[in-house]
């Protein structure tokens, strides 16, 4: 199916003589979590299926394929971000003089998040992740909140086909900011690892004898909740008895909101808490693979990438019953309340039962479940609308899972 949809898109391209456009703002950032991971999976995507009516952009300039596909490769935008400022990677300007003159070539631009301009191409589509700006505005600092709203409305007021990551995000679209019905759609993230990655985590892994952990992955801001975890070892210290709780993600903003408390200083300072900070990706695809289960007790996501991660790891996740993440976590995730320590720690015993009572079988349902999800088939599902609105027609009325 995805491939038809790509070879079909491709065809529409060539005979409308038409370019899609891929803005790579959000992959200028050295460290990629999050919405460049995301942006880089469609990118990596779209290389190996678009060909040549595909061209990358930033601002108003064009940007070379191949300093975007060596991005890709080293998985970090440190580089890009260089060529593109001492003008290597810049191989001119948008045609944007030409729209809507005659004979012009029709384009599409496709925005991975927040737009950078607007109204410049003859079709328009973006990527929405969350509206925790909106829903949520306390666990941001103001300057955020000002200026993704802001963008926001002005994004989906230019957007011809508005993009949500999850059901849960495009209902919170239409819910919140009336967005049309016809206007949007559901594409699922993915997951990828390179290579080998689960080859050299089997060589690298030795469970005779190793401590057993408890991995919780994401960036330290306050709707991460990462505090929960914190009241959860104070009423439960016997937890870090018998397993570490290892930490890993850069930290984020308003640090007062998620620190550790002075009455877990102990088990920091003897090992039984540790704080990585970012990881790369071949040692986080190492963290999570070792790992008795991760933790994931965020408050809100529009999607919740870490569970997907692990899950495709073959680690059982014990998440938050919240937003989108029992959409991604399907059947195989553990449950709890965001708001209750009692009910993480709850959780975290019956995971840890389950774990020791399905073993191998619990991996392989997860891994399975994670299957499901891939960058391909999201970009399918996006090409597939995106085919109508690039020839001047109405895109079908959207499935159900749409």
């Amino acid at each position: 199916m995805r491939q038809h949809a790509v070879e079909r898109f491709a065809a529409a391209l060539h005979a409308q003589d038409a370019t899609l456009y891929f803005d790579v703002s959000p992959l200028l950032e050295r460290q990629w979590t999050g919405i460049p991971v995301v942006a880089a999976g469609l990118a990596s995507a779209l290389l190996s299926g678009v060909g040549d009516r595909l061209r990358f952009f930033l601002d108003l300039s064009v940007v070379h394929r191949d300093a975007v596909a060596d991005a890709l490769r080293r998985n970090t935008g440190l580089f890009l971000k260089r060529e593109i400022a001492s003008g290597r990677a810049r191989t001119g300007l948008l045609p944007v003089l030409a729209r809507g003159t005659p004979g012009a070539a029709r384009t599409i631009g496709l925005f991975p998040s927040v737009k950078q301009v607007r109204r410049l191409f003859d079709v328009e589509c973006s990527v929405f992740h969350d509206l925790s700006t909106l829903v949520l505005p306390y666990f941001h600092i103001k300057g955020n909140v000002d200026h993704h709203m802001e963008a926001m409305m002005a994004d989906i007021a230019s957007d011809d086909l508005v993009v949500a990551v999850s059901a849960a995000s495009r209902d919170d679209l239409a819910a919140y900011l009336g967005v049309e019905a016809r206007r949007m759609m559901v594409a699922h993230n993915g997951v990828a690892w390179p290579d080998g990655y689960a080859v050299r985590a089997g060589n690298a892994l030795s469970p005779a004898g190793a401590e057993p952990y408890l991995l919780i992955l994401g960036t330290r801001e306050p709707r991460k909740n990462v505090s929960l975890v914190f009241d959860m070892l104070e009423r439960a210290p016997a937890l870090l008895d018998s397993h570490r709780f290892v930490f890993a993600g850069k930290m984020g903003w308003l640090e007062e909101q998620h620190s550790l408390p002075h009455g877990l200083e102990a088990a920091r300072a003897s090992g039984r808490i540790v704080f990585t900070g970012f990881v790369p990706d071949q040692t986080k695809y190492l963290l999570l693979a070792g790992a008795e289960a991760t933790l994931y007790p965020s408050l809100f996501e529009g999607f919740g990438l870490p569970v997907l991660e692990s899950l495709s790891a073959g680690t059982p996740c014990v998440a938050s019953w919240s937003s989108s993440i029992p959409e991604v976590g399907g059947e195989v995730c553990g449950y709890f309340d965001p708001l209750s320590a009692a009910d993480l720690q709850r959780a975290v015993v019956d995971m840890l039962a389950r774990r020791r009572r399905q073993g191998p079988a619990l991996a392989q349902a997860c891994r399975a479940h994670a299957a499901r999800f891939s960058w391909d088939a999201s970009l399918a599902r996006i090409l597939d609308r995106l085919k109508p609105l690039l020839q001047g027609t109405t895109p079908p009325p959207a499935a159900a899972d749409d």
